[in-house]
């Protein structure tokens, strides 16, 4: 029996159908199929604990944790901070005032030139 609609497929259906479909293959495929999962759960690390950051939405961003990755993002902070530590620096060295803009501008009234 085909669902005519995609949206009626549920996990149980599926779930179902795999159970169905595995009851048919021969015991040397399910041995294969066993030693193939075995094999992936043994390379599997599990020693390293994988943490995450939950923003509360049901999404969860992976952190690095390994020592090089730590430092690459401890890097990365350092020259983002270094960088805008440099262009608020730099920012308010050079403001200018409108007067200085204007002679660098060639930009000034003709009140200026005349003595009074």
């Amino acid at each position: 029996m085909k669902p005519t609609n995609p949206h009626d497929i549920t996990p149980e259906a599926i779930a179902g159908l795999l159970t169905r479909a595995t009851e048919r293959l021969d015991d040397d495929t399910v041995a294969a199929l066993r030693r193939a999962r075995n094999l992936a759960l043994e390379r599997q690390i599990l020693n390293q604990p994988a943490f995450t950051l939950s923003t509360g939405h049901g999404i969860h961003w992976p952190t690095p944790h390994t020592t090089h990755q730590w430092m690459a993002m401890a890097a990365l902070l350092i020259v983002m901070l270094a960088g805008g530590i440099s262009y608020w620096h730099h920012a308010h060295e050079h403001k200018m005032s409108h007067l200085d803009i204007a002679i660098l501008t060639d930009d000034l009234p003709m009140e200026i030139f005349i003595d009074r």
